[in-house]
Order: C-alpha cells, then sequence, then structure tokens
C-alpha cells in the first residue's frame, strides 16, 4: 500500500510541477500541443511496446484475454451509473454529454499507463496497454457520440482514428516480436530503454500543462462538478470493487488489479480536444478534467490500497 500512495504521490508531484510551469509561462501554452504530440506518438508507444516485449512467459500474456470483455463491461457499468447519477442531480442537457463521457472514460492513456508501470511495473503496463486498446476504440466512437449528445452536429467515426493510432500499433508490433519471440539487438533496446524512460515523468507534465490553461477559481464556480467528479472517483470504483469481490469469476490478480485502477483514475483529458474539435461544450469539459484531476491526488491512492 505505501508503495501505491508514493507512486501515485510521486506523479502527481510532477502534475502540480507542470500546472506551475505552464502558469508561470515557462513553458508556454502554445508548446503543449508539441509535448502532447510527443508523448502520445512517439515516447508512450515505445514504453508500451518495451512492456510487451518484456513479458516473456509472464503472467500478462496467459490471462490477457479477460481484458477486453472485462473492460467493455466496466464500461457499461460505468455508463449506467453516471446515466442514474445525471438523473439524480437533473443535470443541464448541454452537460450531459461531458458527464457520460467523463464517467465512462478514465484517463488510462496520459495517466492510467505511467501509474500502471510504476506501481505494477512492465505486466501492469502490458495489461493496461492492452486496456487502452479497448479504450481507443469506444473514445473515437461512443465517446465523440456522447459528447455531441443535444448539440447540431454531423459528426463521423474515423475507423482510422478508432484503430490505427501510435499506441495500438505499438501493441500489435510488440506482440508479433512477443509470440515470435524476436530478439532486440542490445543497442536498440537501450535506445528504446532510454526512450520509454521518459513517458512517466513528461506525461504527468503535460497533464498539468493541459490544466494550467484553465482559470482555477472558474473550475469550482459549477456545483453539479462535485457530483460529477464524486461519481468519477468514488462511486464508480467502489462499485467495480464490490462486483469483483462478490462475483464466482475470480480474474487475473493483476487484471483484477488493473481493472480498479481504471475504474479509479479521473476523467480523459482528451474530451477538451474532442469538444474544441467539434465546438461543443469545451467549459464543462475543461472542469471536469480539472476537478477529477484535482481529487484523485486522494482518491487514487484510496480506493487502490482498499482494493488491494
Amino acid at each position: 500500500m505505501k508503495v501505491i500512495a508514493v507512486s501515485v504521490f510521486i506523479l502527481f508531484v510532477l502534475i502540480f510541477l507542470g500546472y506551475f510551469l505552464g502558469k508561470k509561462e515557462v513553458i508556454h501554452k502554445d508548446s503543449i500541443p508539441d509535448f502532447s504530440n510527443l508523448v502520445l506518438k512517439v515516447t508512450l508507444p515505445v514504453t508500451v511496446f518495451c512492456s510487451i516485449v518484456d513479458q516473456q512467459g509472464g503472467t500478462g500474456l496467459k490471462s490477457c484475454w479477460q481484458i477486453f470483455p472485462a473492460m467493455i463491461i466496466l464500461y457499461a457499468l460505468s455508463l449506467l451509473i453516471t446515466f442514474l447519477a445525471i438523473k439524480l442531480f437533473r443535470v443541464k442537457k448541454e452537460d450531459q454529454g461531458v458527464w457520460l463521457f467523463t464517467g465512462m472514460l478514465a484517463n488510462n492513456g496520459f495517466m492510467g499507463l505511467p501509474l500502471a508501470l510504476s506501481v505494477f511495473g512492465s505486466e501492469g503496463m502490458f495489461v493496461m496497454a492492452l486496456a487502452n486498446v479497448v479504450l481507443n476504440v469506444i473514445l473515437f466512437s461512443l465517446g465523440v457520440k456522447v459528447l455531441t449528445i443535444h448539440y447540431n452536429v454531423k459528426q463521423k467515426i474515423s475507423l482510422r482514428q478508432m484503430l490505427f493510432n501510435n499506441i495500438n500499433i505499438a501493441v500489435v508490433i510488440g506482440f508479433i516480436f512477443l509470440l515470435i519471440n524476436i530478439p532486440v539487438p542490445s543497442f536498440v533496446d537501450q535506445l528504446l530503454t532510454y526512450i520509454a524512460n521518459i513517458t512517466s515523468g513528461l506525461s504527468m507534465i503535460v497533464v498539468g500543462l493541459s490544466l494550467s490553461r484553465l482559470a482555477f477559481r472558474e473550475v469550482f464556480t459549477d456545483r453539479t462538478m462535485f457530483g460529477l467528479a464524486a461519481v468519477r472517483l468514488a462511486v464508480i470504483p467502489l462499485v467495480t470493487v464490490l462486483i469483483l469481490r462478490i462475483l464466482p469469476i475470480h480474474l487475473d490478480p493483476m487484471i483484477n488489479s488493473i481493472l480498479i485502477m481504471n475504474a479509479a483514475l479521473p476523467a480523459a483529458s482528451t474530451q477538451s480536444m474532442i469538444t474544441e474539435q467539434y465546438g461543443t461544450n469545451t467549459a464543462a469539459a475543461g472542469r471536469a478534467v480539472f476537478m477529477t484531476t484535482l481529487f484523485s491526488i486522494a482518491s487514487v491512492p484510496l480506493i487502490m490500497m482498499l482494493a488491494v
């Protein structure tokens, strides 16, 4: 439990470092998309690839078939809980899409992957990468749909965005190397390791930089966001823990831990980019990301300690 708390604390210190650097314009806001692309398109895929090829004979490969249906069930459960919360809190129509997206999809790209690596090592990173494949498909299909609900937007779902992104490609290539047992030359392995080691710290700093674009006081003007944060960070993970404990089916312990971690993570920061792209509720999306990320500093360690 101490390892989890320390890992989460270190990562969130890096988030606040990014927030501070952004607010003080040590790193200019115009540079944030470039840093984001560096993580998503280069360092994170390399880290995912390295985590997979390191699984020679690991339990992650033997039980990876469990993660896909388990993640789909988790997203369906999260969506149902959030829908009920919308009715309970009488959320305005224009905010309902942000609520559904926030409740359903967690930030397991920027935060989940490095956090899984820090807490569970390469095997945890491997399983979280598989979970991220499911997330990417849902994010660019149902995720886009809910963020444009109640808005006059004629959006098209891109199959290429759903499947052919750098992280998913890294998963496929990693599996090819793993299954065929292709050796990675030592100098290439050393180079990739150098790149992969950048990911955890840089991805957290990028999250902080993204949050620095929001005015801190404005985040707390919408009181219903406290309800949304409670649903995302407390209700959904606690229900997930309860269901996993009472189910007669016993999942692999690593799968079990990654499911709980995924349920406990804050809102996916991707929603801010999607709402900007389609001209929908960007303000509510930014508040949801900021508030859930802020409160997750305390909630993620507590949930993970409870689950262990």
